[in-house]
């Protein structure tokens, strides 16, 4: 976060103080020394634990009750801007974490939020060291209480095991059913995790359905203020259990934190690959290594895909797609929509099956791509045929995938009305020939449709028509009468043939 200065602090609420423990940058020993009474300042308003707290300028910030020998101190290090956030673990504040600046500055949402996932991960490290103290010092002094001692260095000892094995697990990356799994060994039980709301199950360590809370015991999942969702255990646990238990909650919660840390990493990093990509601004050698990282280049075939999103919680979507492809994928938001890139044509073709299987309406365009990708228009080319062909599904209000490939002009007639960019004078009115065949239960547009396909030959659109060539004449000449005598000549004609095409397909969705 690029602070001047950063430190930790342990709370002691019996001397109501914190005190300043371990620093990085501090220039002074007055301040790394700092011994700050609960409630005041930064430092004492955050170490009570309730919630992180900022200022951009300290010593004119006139909410903070400040103590003067103190702030002599904070301006003898030149200290302004201040950004803090308790160290807790399973509920049990132990101090604080502060980064320091010696410039004034605003902290926003996302450092606040960065901020208290490194406290929380911190916590955990120095909750750890200090039962390891614990236990160092309950092995000096087993002496004449052996018995009892043995019992409490075993307890540690159970504990800091599930520990270890619990902080290898978030650091391998592993699923939250293999820290589930960790946890019903150590407590000889099965875990669920379910969402916040308790109805869903999200991982558990069992292939088994999660049981009813009255069954066991339940606990929920928070960390830096979020609540990511519900532990549930098949019995009841008594009370050392139900430590245990809390110390996998909060390897739980960290995990879900890292998890979506990373997984916003990776979301802004297939953006900007995306970008790049279907941006049409990369030489062969770019399209080449943006490939090459994002793992497409071992095929020699490429679907570009531009999906409505389903729902608002586009993340959601993303990162269901993303994991349901067993080949290397890139999915991210682009310019409004999804944007999909994958050389796996099963996968693509499964598409609706996953999307009816969540329940979503599945909306979107492709185009293929074939050959070496590394021109720079390749990609961009097949992008922008994708997305004409979503917005063709979209003001044809039709669900499923359509080819950009085959809509030709169509697919920018329909692109333009989708964004409401569509001239008047781009496609021709056929509101005369709509109106008479409703009236009178004809068949001008049809017979126009044929007769432009015919090529102007009346012998032929009989014969498609199946009527007889007078009645083709009928016809003709009633719609001469309704839209004007030069319906049939260029650039009337180019006009009126797109303007069927478009009707066509409108009422029809196997145009």
């Amino acid at each position: 976060m690029k602070a001047d200065m950063a430190y930790v602090s342990f709370t002691n609420f019996d001397s109501n103080e914190t005190v300043i423990r371990k620093t990085d940058g501090v220039r002074t020993g007055e301040y790394a020394s700092i011994r700050q009474p609960l409630g005041t300042g930064v430092l004492g308003r955050v170490a009570i634990g309730h919630a992180p707290y900022w200022t951009s300028d300290y010593v004119v910030d006139e909410k903070l009750h400040h103590m003067g020998q103190i702030d002599e101190i904070v301006r003898g290090e030149g200290v302004r801007a201040l950004l803090g956030a308790p160290l807790s673990v399973a509920g049990r504040v132990i101090g604080a974490l502060l980064i320091a600046y010696r410039t004034r500055r605003d902290f926003t949402d996302a450092d606040v939020r960065q901020l208290e996932s490194l406290a929380e991960q911190s916590a955990v490290a120095i909750d750890n060291a200090q039962r390891h103290e614990q236990l160092m010092a309950l092995v000096e002094q087993s002496g004449g209480e052996q018995r009892r001692s043995e019992s409490d260095i075993a307890e540690l000892s159970r504990g800091l095991d599930l520990d270890r094995r619990l902080v290898e697990a978030v650091a391998s990356e592993l699923t939250a059913s293999s820290l589930l799994a960790i946890g019903a060994q150590a407590l000889g039980c099965d875990l669920w995790l379910t969402d916040p709301s308790g109805q869903r199950a999200v991982a558990s360590s069992t292939d088994g359905p999660a049981p009813e809370r009255s069954s066991g015991t339940f606990l929920t999942v928070t960390a830096a203020g979020q609540q990511f969702g519900q532990l549930l255990t098949d019995r009841a646990l008594g009370e050392a259990e139900q430590t245990m238990l809390e110390r996998v909650s909060l390897h739980v919660a960290l995990w879900m934190m890292l998890t979506r840390a990373r997984e916003a990493v990776e979301l802004r990093d297939g953006t900007e690959a995306v970008t790049a990509l279907v941006s049409g601004k990369l030489d062969a050698d770019g399209v080449r290594t943006v490939m090459e990282e994002w793992w497409l280049h071992h095929t020699d075939r490429w679907c570009v895909i531009a999906l409505e999103t389903p729902e608002p919680v586009v993340d959601r979507v993303v990162r269901a797609l993303s994991a349901s492809s067993t080949s290397p994928v890139l999915v991210a938001p682009h310019d409004g929509h999804i944007c999909v890139i994958s050389g796996d044509g099963r996968w693509v073709e499964g598409l609706s099956v996953l999307f009816a299987h969540r329940g979503w309406r599945l909306r979107g365009g492709f185009s293929w791509v074939d050959g070496a990708p590394a021109g720079p228009d390749g990609l961009a080319a097949a992008h922008r045929r994708a997305q004409l062909a979503l917005s063709s599904q979209v003001h044809l209000d039709r669900d499923g995938l359509s080819d950009g490939s085959g809509l030709g002009i169509l697919a920018a007639v329909f692109h333009l009305a989708a964004r409401g960019e569509l001239p008047p004078s781009l496609v021709a009115d056929l509101t005369p020939l709509v109106e008479h065949d409703a009236a009178h239960r004809g068949d001008l547009l049809h017979t126009a449709d044929v007769y432009f396909a015919a090529d102007g030959s009346v012998a032929r659109t009989a014969t498609l028509l199946g009527v007889h060539r007078n009645t083709v004449r009928q016809r003709l000449e009633r719609i001469a009468e309704l839209l004007g005598e030069d319906w049939n000549r260029m650039p009337r004609k180019l006009d009126l043939q797109l303007a069927l095409r478009v009707h066509a397909l409108s009422r029809d969705p196997r145009s």
